[in-house]
This record gives structure tokens, sequence and C-alpha cells, in this order.
């Protein structure tokens, strides 16, 4: 006797429009999570090989000032950081300073001239200040001592007060600039801060060549990137 098999059941309209909706929404994730994976490549190819320099500069709370050539010659000495926030190299040709005396209203410029903190011993040898190429998401560190710009007479700093100080970072231009320097290179915003001079001694600082400490009002550290310009 020949075996007979029941036809298959007719496929419910119901059950093929869910089959059909869940492909397409399989579909359209799979669609979701590669446009996703993509730029998320993107934006991590242009983070660490695009992304043009961004210096950041930060200071401590304590800086000192000081005086050279038998007292004739004042000078600041300022721990410096830079922080690199881009994936080029950036490069710092000079700094300035400009430092007012915020009670007699007077300022006066300085250029960064040697590395190291202020010698004891006149005869010491100087490190002169030399161009710093700051590679992608690296840091520089070194205390600069700042110089006054031309005639260093009269000395700004008569008497302990408060002073606001002006850090300016001076960076090297591509020669030939690609797109993205053109359109997102910018140059690193000045740093402002105050500090204050407790006391004076023109017998310590001309005689002996001590360094006087000068401090930040609220003993806090300072940067570019969250202090903005006044």
């Amino acid at each position: 006797m020949a075996s007979t098999s029941s036809p298959p059941p007719p496929l419910d309209a119901t059950s093929t429009s869910e089959i059909v909706d869940m492909g397409g929404h399989g579909g359209w994730l799979a669609t979701v999570f590669s446009a996703l994976a993509l730029g998320f490549s993107g934006f991590s190819f242009y983070e660490s090989v695009l992304k043009v320099a961004e210096l950041e500069v930060y200071v401590p709370p304590v800086i000192h000032y000081a005086r050279d050539a038998g007292g004739d010659i004042e000078l600041f000495a300022i721990p410096i950081t830079i922080l690199n926030d881009g994936a080029r190299t950036g490069t710092v040709l000079s700094m300035d300073l400009a430092v007012e005396d915020l009670k007699e209203k007077k300022t006066k410029l300085y250029y960064s001239a040697y590395l190291g903190e202020h010698p004891r011993a006149s005869e010491t040898a100087q490190r002169a200040f030399a161009p710093a190429s700051i590679s992608g998401k690296a840091t520089y560190s070194e205390t600069v001592r700042f110089y006054p710009v031309g005639n260093p007479l009269p000395k700004l700093v008569q008497d302990a007060g408060q002073f606001r100080l002006t850090l300016k970072l001076n960076t090297a231009r591509p020669a030939n600039p690609d797109l993205i320097d053109r359109l997102w290179r910018t140059e690193p915003a000045p740093l402002i801060f105050e500090m204050t001079l407790p006391w004076i001694s023109d017998q310590q600082l001309d005689h002996r060549r001590a360094a006087m400490a000068m401090h930040q009002p609220d003993y806090r550290p300072l940067g570019s990137a969250e202090a903005p310009a006044k």
C-alpha cells in the first residue's frame, strides 16, 4: 500500500511578513554598525595621523625672579611644560614674555634666552635656548630663563608686588602647507597669569645671585587650555 504524505501547510501571510521584516531590520542594523565602524576608523586615523599640532603650555604655581651681570639684568626663570595634543609635530622657535607691574602700570618684554635654573655661580656654563620639536601626543618640559629685550635698564621690578605675565609661543609654519594645515592650523593661545613677589632683597639678588620665588595667588598650576586670555 503506497504511503501518502500530507502536503505542507500553506505559508501564513503574517509569518511571511514577520520574516521579511526581521530580515530588513538585520540588514539595517548591519549597515548602521558598518557605518559606525567606518566612522570610528576615520576618526582614529585623523587623531593619530592627520590632526594638526595643537600646543598647550602649562606653568607651575611658583616661578623665580633673579638678576644677572652684577644686578643690571633682571630675568624670570619659569618651568614650562608644553603638550602637543595633535598628531603632527609642532616646533617652538622661541618664546616671548610680557611682564606688567600692576601697581606701577609698567610693562616690559623678555625673550627666551637660556635653559635651566638661574646658576648661583657666574662662571657656570649657560645653555642657550634652542627650538623644540614636539612630536604628536608628546610633551616638552624645561625651565626657561627670560632676559630683557633691548636695553635692560631701567629694571621693571623695583619692589615686591603683583605682576601679570603673558607667555607666548612662536611656532614654525610649514613651508608647503597641505589642505588640513590651511584649514585647521592655529597658533597656540597665549597664557596670561598673575604672580606675587612677596619680598625683594637687592643684596641677595645683586651680590649673592639668589633667586626670589614668585607664586600664583592661590597656588594653582596654570595652563593655556583652561586659562582664557584676559
